[in-house]
C-alpha cells in the first residue's frame, strides 16, 4: 500500500518545555484532541516515556498508541499498535526552541491505509484532527503561560519607581 504523510509545524509563544509537558501527558491529551485518552501502561523510567501505551477513543475507532522513543523536552515518537484503520502508522513530534519564550512543534505522521483507495480521505481527516488539536494546544499553553506570574528580583527603588514599573509590567 501507498505510504501517506502529514507534516505540520506550529509556533507558540511559550518555552518548549511547556509544550512537551502538555503533549507528553497522555491522560490529559483529550483537552486538545477531540478524543478520549487513557494511559493503559506506564513507560519506564518516566510514566509517559518509552513503552507507555495509551488508548484513544476517537469517533467509532478505539486504538492504542505506544511511545517508542522519548527524550524529555526534545521529542516523542509513537506508533499505533492496535485497532486503527491504518497500517504502519508512526508519529514523530519534535520540539525546538526559537528563543527563551518561543518554540516550535514539528509534527510528522506516516501511515498506509488498511483499505486501498482510502488514503486521501484518512490523510485529510488526520490533518484536520491534528491542526485543530495543535491550535487548541497553542491557545491553552499561551493562556496558561501568560497568566503565570513572574517573580522579579528585589532591588532598592523608591515607591514612585515601584509604581511606575508596576504600571509598565501590567500593559
Amino acid at each position: 500500500m501507498t505510504i501517506h504523510t502529514v507534516t505540520l509545524e506550529v509556533t507558540a509563544n511559550v518555552p518548549k518545555k511547556v509544550l512537551f509537558a502538555l503533549l507528553s501527558d497522555h491522560a490529559k491529551l483529550g483537552r486538545f484532541f477531540n478524543a478520549q485518552y487513557t494511559l493503559v501502561r506506564s513507560g519506564k523510567p518516566e510514566e509517559n516515556g518509552i513503552g507507555a501505551i495509551r488508548e484513544v477513543i476517537h469517533g467509532p475507532f478505539t486504538y492504542q498508541e505506544q511511545v517508542i522513543d522519548y527524550k524529555e523536552n526534545e521529542h516523542i515518537h509513537y506508533q499505533i499498535i492496535h485497532g486503527a484503520p491504518v497500517n504502519e502508522h508512526g508519529g514523530w513530534i519534535k520540539f525546538t526552541s526559537i528563543n527563551a519564550t518561543q518554540s516550535q512543534i514539528h509534527y510528522h505522521i506516516t501511515f498506509s491505509p488498511k483499505i486501498k483507495g482510502t488514503g486521501w480521505l484518512l490523510k485529510y481527516q488526520i490533518q484536520h484532527f491534528l491542526k485543530q488539536a495543535l491550535n487548541n494546544l497553542i491557545q491553552h499553553s499561551e493562556d496558561v503561560w501568560q497568566s503565570t506570574p513572574t517573580v522579579t528580583p528585589y532591588s532598592h527603588t523608591t515607591h514612585e519607581q515601584d509604581a511606575i514599573s508596576t504600571k509598565t509590567r501590567a500593559k
